[in-house]
């Protein structure tokens, strides 16, 4: 019975740490605000300002879900068929749901 309630005690502080931490492991405000300002006028020329609008903040926040700047930066650094291999789930996520 001891042991459980230590266990119980671990697991809840586990949660909490990761769910206070989980800000973290995403991207800063100012880092999102490039991404989506570099995403914007290219997908409103294809999409109109409303649904880029939807398109750019729904890719930037599932790749912030994802990557942290420093991910985001290193990737950036990498071929452009690596970063879209590494980005293309964001995308089609992002496509799919403004098609609905």
């Amino acid at each position: 019975m001891k042991h459980l309630k230590i266990l119980k005690k671990i697991l809840i502080t586990i949660f909490i740490t990761f769910f206070l931490t989980n800000n973290l492991f995403s991207m800063s405000e100012e880092y999102e605000k490039k991404l989506y300002w570099g995403c914007y006028p290219s997908s409103k020329q294809y999409l109109g300002s409303d649904r880029a609008e939807l398109y750019c903040s729904c890719t930037v926040k599932t790749l912030s879900e994802k990557f942290t700047d420093d991910e985001m930066d290193l990737i950036s650094k990498e071929s452009g068929e690596k970063q879209f291999k590494t980005f293309n789930f964001a995308s089609k996520f992002c496509s799919n749901l403004i098609e609905q």
